[in-house]
Formats: structure tokens, C-alpha cells, sequence
């Protein structure tokens, strides 16, 4: 039998092994993590790298791409037009060259010729390399009208700031500086020009009238107006601009009970528009021969794609009626 004194070191012995047996396994567990983590780190590290190249092969397809249609358009781009669609592009937003956009336009063109040319018919393959044409210009008008329209929403909420900054003792230019780091797009990026423009000695005045020129807006025309009066009179600009946010208000106001009381009109009016052309698509689904006669019809003089043009410049002509009606201007 055991003395206690020799029970109490067996006991201690027995706990030191299993303490050194535990700790050796926790070491082996660890060393397992963190050879895991190793190796999912380099798989990560691999998948980036994979990620990386993939992404630099886009972009120098795309450079590369880019390059070709910009060369096309040089070609085929006369300077006095490159200068004019440069305008045009910038007022849209659109991040293309001259260049480039009249190379969109002779593949769009191409496109809508050869798709033409598959149904035999010269004046089809015409009609759809002009339509194919003109599809880039109306990108150009879709994109400015979307910029002007959310510029002028953002014209309140613009003159607001502008009046509670001047109200807090900034100048009309650190003003503007704060608005345009405050505003979304697209008034921060025009307001960030009106700055760069007169940081580079560019008249204020000058800057604004050409802002104003850019987004065709009556209310920024009246907010230009009366800065350009104040600059040259005087005034308390601050309460000048908070009437002018009162009128805004009120005028947008009448402008949305007007668009609700009209647009029932505007959809009759897009459904006339569209209709005629939903039905020549349906019958040349259904039977193309029959459709094709208006474009294959000959007898002497006449031929049957004249009713075609004739009912197109009709078809406009009614739907501009129409949408001039419903346009009420406030």
C-alpha cells in the first residue's frame, strides 16, 4: 500500500503526462489551422492573381477595340462635325470621342444595311442602314434629355444649400464649392466645372451663361439672371435666392398637376405612334410575302414603297400634333 505522500506524486506525475499529451495535441491542431489558413490564403492569393489577368486581358481587348473604332472615325469624321458632336457629347455625358461616336454610326448603318440586304430589297436595306444610323443621335438626345431633366430636379435642393451657405457667411463661390461637394450627379459635376473654369481665369459670369447654355433650363436661367443682376447692383442674394426656391417650388408643383392631367394624352398618343408598325410586324411574321408587296409593287411610274413614305411623314406629323398639344409650357 501506497504512503500518502507517495499517492500525491502519482497523482502529479499523471496529471503533468496528460497536461503534456493535451498540450502536444493542441499544438498539432494549431499547426493543422494554420497550415489551412496557408493554403486557402494562396488559393485566394491565386484567385486574385487569376482575377487580376483576366481583367487586364478585358482592358487591353477593350483599348485595343476602342483603338480600331476611333481610327475608323478619323477617317470618315470631318473636323468642323467632330467639333460640334464633342459638344454634344459632353452635354450628354457620354464618355466617347467625335471619333469614335461617327465610327458607332457607320457600324450601326452597316449593320441595319446588311440587315436589310437579306430581304432582297435595295430600298429595305437603305431604309434600315439610316434607321441603324440614326439610332446613336437618338442615344445623344435620350442621354441630354435624362441629364437636363435630372439636373432641373436638382435645382432646389441646389438653391436651398446655396442660400443656407450664404446665410452662414460664405462668399457665392465657396458656396458653390460646398454645394457642388454636397450635390449628386449631375449638378456636382457641372457645378465642379463653373469652379475649374474660373479657378483657370475664367470670368464667373461667363462661366455660369455657359452653364446655362449647357442644361437649357428656364429655372437655372432665372437663377443665372438674378446672380448676374446682384453681382453688378448688389442685394441680399441669400433672400433673393429663397424667393426664387419659392417660385421653383410652386412651378413644379403646377408642372406635376399638369403631367398627371395629360398623360393619358401622351399614352394614346404613343400607342397611335406605335401601332401601325406593331401590325406591319405582326403581318410579316404571319405572312411576309404580303407585307413586301409595299416595297416590291411597281406599275409605270408608281411604286408601293411611295404609300410608305407617305404614311411614315403622316404618322409623324400626327404624333408631333399630338405631343405639342399635351406640351403645356409653365
Amino acid at each position: 500500500m501506497k504512503s500518502p505522500g507517495e499517492e500525491v506524486k502519482h497523482r502529479m506525475e499523471q496529471y503533468i503526462a496528460e497536461s503534456s499529451v493535451a498540450a502536444k495535441k493542441y499544438e498539432r491542431d494549431i499547426d493543422d489551422d494554420l497550415l489551412m489558413d496557408g493554403f486557402d490564403q494562396e488559393e485566394e492569393e491565386e484567385d486574385q492573381w487569376l482575377m487580376e489577368a483576366r481583367g487586364r486581358k478585358k482592358r487591353k481587348q477593350g483599348s485595343r477595340l476602342q483603338e480600331i473604332i476611333g481610327n475608323i472615325g478619323l477617317i470618315i469624321t470631318p473636323k468642323s462635325m467632330a467639333i460640334s458632336l464633342a459638344e454634344k457629347l459632353a452635354e450628354a455625358s457620354i464618355p466617347l470621342k467625335a471619333n469614335e461616336f461617327v465610327a458607332i454610326q457607320f457600324l450601326a448603318f452597316m449593320i441595319g444595311f446588311f440587315m436589310g440586304v437579306t430581304s432582297k430589297s435595295l430600298f429595305m436595306a437603305i431604309l434600315l442602314g439610316v434607321v441603324g444610323a440614326f439610332l446613336p443621335n437618338l442615344w445623344i438626345k435620350i442621354a441630354i434629355k435624362r441629364k437636363r431633366q435630372a439636373f432641373n430636379d436638382q435645382i432646389l435642393g441646389t438653391l436651398m444649400s446655396l442660400a443656407n451657405g450664404l446665410k452662414a457667411g460664405y462668399s457665392f463661390l465657396q458656396g458653390l464649392e460646398m454645394v457642388a461637394k454636397e450635390s449628386p450627379e449631375p449638378m456636382a459635376s457641372e457645378l465642379k466645372r463653373v469652379l475649374k473654369e474660373n479657378s483657370l481665369g475664367m470670368n464667373l459670369e461667363d462661366t455660369l451663361i455657359a452653364l446655362n447654355n449647357r442644361v437649357a433650363s428656364p429655372d437655372w436661367d432665372l437663377v443665372t439672371t438674378v446672380v448676374l443682376i446682384q453681382r453688378q447692383v448688389g442685394g441680399n442674394l441669400a433672400e433673393i435666392l429663397d424667393k426664387i426656391s419659392h417660385t421653383i417650388r410652386q412651378r413644379m408643383k403646377i408642372k406635376g398637376d399638369i403631367q398627371t392631367k395629360t398623360a393619358q394624352a401622351k399614352a394614346s398618343g404613343a400607342i397611335v405612334g406605335a401601332l401601325p408598325f406593331g401590325i406591319a410586324m405582326m403581318i410579316y411574321v404571319i405572312n411576309p410575302q404580303f407585307i413586301m408587296k409595299l416595297f416590291t409593287f411597281k406599275r409605270g411610274f408608281f411604286r408601293g414603297w411611295f404609300l410608305v413614305i407617305f404614311g411614315l411623314v403622316w404618322e409623324v406629323i400626327g404624333v408631333a400634333i399630338i405631343m405639342k398639344i399635351v406640351d403645356i409650357e409653365v
